[in-house]
């Protein structure tokens, strides 16, 4: 009787080892309006943290936020995200508004440790305004107008993730003269800050937030263009 407990304990044992070898923790990338991934360029790469599985999300980012947030959960969060298995996004400009629109369309069901935004579009652009969107190389551009993002979800609503965001203020002078207070060439600081008001600000953290952002690193953000800024969520988290 002794031996046959025996037996199940280690049966058990064995069992629970192998159910927690498979528990892996990803990092998926999230790209910006108008890609189709992460690494597009020889200046971006995925993160490289120890333990950690990074994935390119292959999301086609040129039609719309509501297609690219339909492929982006059935293909990724859908896979990755369930189960045993935790993740981590890092996102990046129009990223932003995809993962917003589905934490505020979808129920939980994902495990979601930190969401991590770099150049933010979830307060949308005025570059996105009378036409401007027409010079950009993809109908998405129309989806991200001020009013247009901001009325697209609930903000606050982020399934109980805390979403942590910064931004950059080196403008580009045709644009900055479009874009209220500091912004890094497409997006002003009530976009990259998740101001819960659009208008011109001077620090990222001087604005009432929507419920679960956060600033991080600073508040006065990094001289860096929209472009310059991509990579420097992972920099700063030594990824």
């Amino acid at each position: 009787m002794k031996r046959f407990a025996i037996v199940l304990l280690l049966v058990a044992g064995f069992i629970f080892v192998a159910q927690a070898g498979f528990s892996t923790t990803y990092i998926l990338h999230l790209n910006g309006m108008c890609s189709t991934k992460w690494v597009d360029s020889s200046s971006s790469r995925l993160a490289n943290k120890s333990g950690y599985v990074s994935i390119d999300c292959q999301v086609d980012n040129r039609t719309s936020i509501s297609y690219s947030a339909s492929q982006f959960k059935s293909n990724y969060l859908d896979v990755y995200c369930k189960g045993s298995n935790w993740c981590y996004i890092v996102n990046y400009s129009a990223g932003d508004v995809i993962m917003g629109y589905i934490n505020a369309n979808y129920d939980p069901q994902w495990n979601i440790a930190y969401v991590y935004t770099t150049a933010g579009a979830g307060g949308g652009s005025e570059i996105a305004w009378k036409n401007i969107s027409s010079l950009f190389t993809c109908q998405l551009a129309n989806n991200l107008g001020v009013s247009t993002v901001r009325n697209m979800y609930n903000h606050n609503d982020t399934n109980g993730i805390t979403i942590y965001h910064i931004g950059g203020y080196k403008g580009i002078l045709v644009s900055s003269a479009i874009l209220p207070g500091e912004d890094d060439g497409a997006v002003a600081y009530h976009s990259s800050g998740a101001c819960v008001n659009s208008g011109s600000y001077n620090n990222l953290c001087n604005c009432t937030h929507w419920t679960n952002h956060v600033i991080a690193y600073t508040c006065t953000g990094y001289y860096l263009d929209h472009f310059g800024m991509k990579m420097k969520f992972i920099y700063q988290l030594g990824w």
